[in-house]
């Protein structure tokens, strides 16, 4: 099993204020290394120290394990911003789930991979995941174990105003 998960993580929203408002929950207090844009804890935060640290809470809290090992803003547009980040084992979904409730009105969106064992994408909506879903991945034929996801999988603007308008958030 591979130690890392690889996530893409697309926050969207018309409403600018929730996204400066998503930037700012996510941004680490004291960034662990100058790459780091992201933050688990910042986002969902535990209070675990990591000295003394339970990972049945923070898997609980989060969807894995351990704090991110890396992450860094990539996109940064009016009405999106998206993240790689890398996490142990699996990646965060519970932590999309949770700022989707938080924040009325944001799409988050996730493709995560640890390269060789899962693969999965899906949607977050008021909390809820929608289209989620984790398979087995394709590897590329030349054994470079570069995974290849299935090009539906890809963040969707019109995929993000439809779930907004079915939730009550703007209109279609």
């Amino acid at each position: 099993m591979a130690n890392t998960a690889d996530s893409i993580v697309t926050f969207f929203c018309l409403d600018p204020a929730v996204l400066t408002a998503v930037r700012e929950q996510v941004r680490p207090a004291v960034p662990s290394s100058p790459t780091n844009d992201l933050s688990l804890e910042a986002a969902v935060p535990t209070g675990l120290d990591l000295d003394a640290w339970d990972r049945d809470r923070a898997l609980a809290a989060w969807g894995t394990s351990l704090p991110e090992v890396d992450s860094a803003l990539v996109q940064d547009l009016p009405e999106r911003l998206v993240y790689r980040v890398a996490t142990a084992y699996s990646g965060p979904e519970t932590v999309w789930a949770t700022l989707s409730r938080q924040h009325p009105g944001l799409i988050v969106h996730s493709v995560c991979t640890d390269g060789s064992e899962f693969a999965s994408h899906g949607y977050h909506v008021g909390g809820r995941a929608i289209g989620y879903e984790e398979v087995e991945p394709e590897l590329s034929e030349d054994g470079d174990e570069e995974v290849h996801h299935p090009q539906e999988w890809l963040f969707s603007e019109q995929v993000a105003r439809e779930l907004l308008a079915q939730a009550g958030g703007a209109p279609g």
